[in-house]
């Protein structure tokens, strides 16, 4: 039989009651009652109990004969042992008598240090009783309990100090470390909510950090931080309700979604890097084959050439084979995006980060698009060469909104319609250029037919290239039910569709460096990836 710690408050007063019956001197009772409901505690933690109530007065009969045996020199150890919180706290209180100020200062801050690793129901009656020196029977009518539950809480409260500071000592505490820095790269997958309102700070992310292997006590994860339990109490509502974090049981916290460390995403990574090469040479042999074909098309910047639309091709083609791919696969579909109680829906994507200035992994990837009925531009990236001013700050979404595309021929830019503050930051930005007398679009546009002609070019119907592909999905799953705790899986199918998409950045990069794929200017923001669709939307 499982047994918890609550289960026990029901034999603290009879418990009291044996040893006021055997032992004349009250105090003393109390101090053996301390002690019986201590060891039944620490037995509960070790052993499975058939009969509690019998195992429990097994105990007190066991502790008793002891108690009457060795009451001296019980006493002596007691006197010894550094934890006696009454003899450090009245000496600081008082300021009085120091002998070594330094040697006290420095026990009473450990003391006071894992006094803060309690849960606030021992928390706040200890320092309440050692700081705040109100006696038992006010705290009693403070906290609404009986007496006898309050001495119960300060012997376990000390006794849990006790254990914390020998196991600190030991080395099987994580205490002196303190936590350290975590750094994150935080976003969404497919889903609408804002990550950062809840993993922005610090202690959010060494709670979700701690809790994320497997579920704890709010006193577990004081420990394991370093944090205060004060801080944890604090921040567990808002993660709650974000549904960062989840309530397990009526005391345990786990973390609500998948965290990519480091040394998994390299492991993942390593898979990506023994494939760059086959599909590489798929690409540079379709683009040699329709390089012709594409400066022979109609559309706004055919011209530009097979090494700047590339960047377009490579990822849409690979974005579309994965889905079908995907959408071939049962074991590999999206499970329903849940609705949170913050009012949004989907999963946290996190993943962590060398420091705070990385973005992830350089080759993560994906795609934007801003617009309306008249027509969207799209933007695919790779983090390797992200410039975010290129879609925010006046960039492609501003120019959605004021539809210049749709008012350009041939991509020229009408006298008027832009002011000399937007060419200086459009022309920064890379957005335009300039030639001879005018100002043009420096990114692709297309009509709908013609852009469905363009992806036909570059459709993958290479079978040995989608057996590769299978695999390549295949393996990234595996991966992620091999280190994700089982609590997520269910969370792992939309990690595996956000984080394959990496491919077409390696893609890139290895194109790059064959020379397939024009090399990006260090001083200007990478638009190579920007297109222009009239029209409805289309999933790209």
């Amino acid at each position: 039989m499982k047994v918890k710690e609550e289960d026990i408050i029901q034999f603290i007063e009879p418990v009291f009651r044996f040893c006021l019956n055997h032992v004349s001197n009250r105090t003393d009772a109390e101090d053996l009652a301390s002690e019986i409901i201590l060891y039944v505690l620490d037995g509960i933690r070790k052993y499975e109990i058939n009969s509690l109530d019998g195992w429990v007065w097994r105990i007190a009969h066991n502790r008793y004969a002891r108690f009457c045996e060795d009451k001296k020199r019980r006493s002596n150890i007691c006197h010894e042992e550094i934890l006696q919180l009454e003899e450090y706290s009245t000496s600081i209180a008082g300021n009085l008598n120091f002998i070594d100020a330094e040697a006290i200062s420095s026990e009473y801050e450990e003391i006071f240090r894992y006094l803060h690793t309690l849960s606030s129901e021992y928390r706040n009656i200890l320092v309440d009783y050692y700081i705040g020196e109100i006696p038992v029977k006010a705290l009693a009518a403070k906290y609404g309990l009986t007496e006898t539950t309050i001495k119960w809480r300060l012997n376990v409260g000390r006794q849990k100090i006790r254990d914390r500071i020998k196991s600190n000592s030991k080395g099987e505490c994580g205490m002196d470390r303190i936590y350290k820095r975590i750094n994150w790269e935080t976003g969404t997958c497919n889903g609408f909510m804002d990550p950062s309102a809840y993993l922005s700070n610090q202690v959010a992310r060494a709670i979700c950090e701690a809790a994320y292997e497997k579920p704890l006590t709010i006193d577990e994860i004081s420990l394991k931080t370093g944090l205060p339990t004060i801080y944890i109490e604090d921040a567990l509502p808002r993660l709650i309700y974000g549904d960062a974090i989840e309530q397990v049981n009526s005391n345990k916290y786990a973390t609500n979604f998948i965290i990519l460390r480091l040394k998994d995403r390299e492991q993942m990574e390593k898979q990506f890097k023994l494939l760059i090469g086959e599909i590489a040479e798929h690409f540079e042999k379709r683009f040699a084959e329709c390089a012709d074909k594409v400066e022979k098309m109609d559309f706004y910047g055919h011209d530009f050439g097979i090494k700047r639309l590339g960047y377009i091709a490579i990822p849409l083609a690979l974005r579309k084979k994965v889905k079908t791919i995907k959408e071939s696969i049962p074991s590999l579909a999206d499970g329903p995006y849940p609705p949170r109680k913050d009012g949004g829906y989907g999963w946290f994507i996190v993943e962590e980060s060398e420091d705070e200035r990385d973005m992830g992994s350089k080759y993560s990837s994906g795609c934007n698009s801003a617009g309306g009925e008249n027509g969207f531009i799209y933007w695919y990236w790779i983090s390797k060469y992200i410039s975010q001013d290129i879609y925010h700050n006046g960039g492609l979404k501003w120019f959605a909104a004021k539809q210049i595309p749709q008012k350009c021929t041939n991509g020229v830019i009408p006298d008027g319609i832009l002011l000399e503050d937007d060419i200086i930051r459009l022309l920064k930005l890379n957005l335009i250029v300039r030639t001879n007398e005018e100002y043009k679009l420096n990114f692709a546009c297309f009509t709908q037919e013609q852009f469905a002609k363009f992806s036909e070019l570059f459709n993958i119907s290479d079978q040995q290239l989608e057996k590769t592909l299978t695999e390549l999905i295949l393996s990234i799953k595996k991966s992620f039910v091999s280190f994700v705790p089982k609590r997520l899986e269910s969370q792992i199918n939309q990690w595996v569709s956000s984080f394959v998409h990496r491919i077409y950045g390696y893609v890139t990069d290895e194109l790059i460096a064959r020379s397939v794929l024009e090399k990006p200017d260090e001083e200007k923001p990478l638009t190579n990836g920007v297109f222009y669709v009239e029209g409805k939307y289309i999933d790209v």
